[in-house]
């Protein structure tokens, strides 16, 4: 029936991925069986991920102080750990101390400001229009259908946000338990990351053990180099932006250049994300603090790009623009802004794996 043994593996690989498949499709449609399975997911989700990430931003640094020597001898493995994580609450402490209370006094001040927003945005719309070189692009606009829309859009920004004030309590509940779930998951992260690659090796044959090795060596290398240049990125486009914006006077300078460097973990549509809202609030001072803003983005992005991403993170991954603005706009689509943080590294070592697949693959036909 078949030419030879490579087609039939093919074809029985191929049934048994369909039969999976079905299998996973059937079993979606029976809510009693995977509601307590997406429960589980959804509450470890979150721990798991920030975790993980903040111990790919501490690893370099628990690297460095594992090389530090005392009297001729290194410092050991989990008296490293502990001086790493020390240090990470100090950063966070501090961080509470001196970020916080500036960030929550501006999201209070904006929340009361949130009222006369719709109003300054209706006098910025209509003194726009009848600007003299706004007049001379002969443009056919109604202003008062202009200022209706801008009122209904300020009017439904403000039903949202209300809303969502609204659900503060949740929120608020849902922090607290991953603010202490998190650091005892980053710890034992630290701690235990020396014994996952031998308890993976023990689940593959022997034979394949220096294989696995370099498989997750591949893969953890790739990880660090990402998340770790991700982080120093975000600090750098985050502080270089507060300062930008405190330079031409914006309001809400912190509030604003950390939202800009948290948005600027999404490549490439991450930093404009990040400066709409710096936007919208200028749009209620002026077109000249609209423009300044724009050249504080430029300035910002143009740094980062020729400087920081080139000697951060540089060619590690080798992905494509085009592939990564490809993987965003589906990852958006599907998961939303969570799946278009994910992608690019989940892309990135599935890749590696593929590549090892391959590898591994012609090495045993080869022998």
């Amino acid at each position: 029936m078949f030419p030879n043994t490579k087609l039939k593996h093919l074809f029985f690989w191929t049934i048994e991925l369909l039969a999976l498949s079905i299998l996973v499709y059937l079993l979606l449609g029976f809510d009693f069986l995977m509601r307590p399975i997406k429960v589980f997911i959804s509450t470890v989700f979150v721990p798991l991920v920030v975790a993980g990430f903040l111990y790919y931003v501490l690893k370099p640094l628990l690297t460095l102080i594992k090389r530090i020597q005392i009297r001729g001898k290194k410092i050991p493995h989990q008296l490293a750990v502990v001086v790493t994580f020390i240090f990470f609450l100090s950063v966070i402490a501090g961080a509470l101390v001196v970020l916080v209370p500036t960030l929550i006094r501006e999201i209070t001040n904006l929340a009361d400001s949130l009222p006369s927003f719709a109003q300054d945005m209706q006098q910025f719309a209509t003194k726009t229009m009848n600007s003299h070189w706004f007049e001379n692009l002969n443009l056919s606009i109604n202003v008062s259908e202009v200022k209706n829309a801008v009122g209904k859009y300020a009017a439904s920004f403000l039903t949202i946000t209300a809303g969502t004030l609204g659900t503060v309590v949740t929120t608020v509940t849902s922090f607290t338990i991953n603010l202490i779930t998190i650091p005892v998951v980053l710890f034992y992260m630290l701690s235990d990351s020396e014994r996952l690659v031998p308890a993976i090796k023990k689940m593959f044959p022997a034979r394949h053990a220096e294989k696995i090795s370099e498989l997750m060596a591949k893969m953890d290398r790739t990880i660090e180099k990402y998340i770790s240049g991700q982080a120093i990125e975000m600090g750098f486009v985050g502080l270089s932006m507060t300062i930008g914006y405190f330079i031409i006077g914006q309001p809400y300078a912190w509030l604003l250049g950390v939202i800009a460097g948290i948005t600027n973990i999404v490549p490439y549509i991450g930093p404009w994300i990040g400066v709409v809202p710096s936007l919208i609030v200028a749009s209620t001072q002026s077109w000249k603090q609209v423009i300044f803003v724009l050249i504080v983005m430029t300035v910002v992005q143009q740094l980062d790009g020729n400087f920081i991403y080139p000697n951060v993170i540089g060619k590690s991954l080798a992905i494509h623009p085009l592939t990564i603005v490809f993987l965003l706009m589906v990852a958006g689509n599907l998961w939303g802004i969570v799946g278009m943080i994910l992608i690019v590294p989940v892309y990135a070592v599935l890749r590696v794996i593929v590549k090892f697949g391959f590898e591994l693959f012609s090495l045993t036909k080869s022998k």
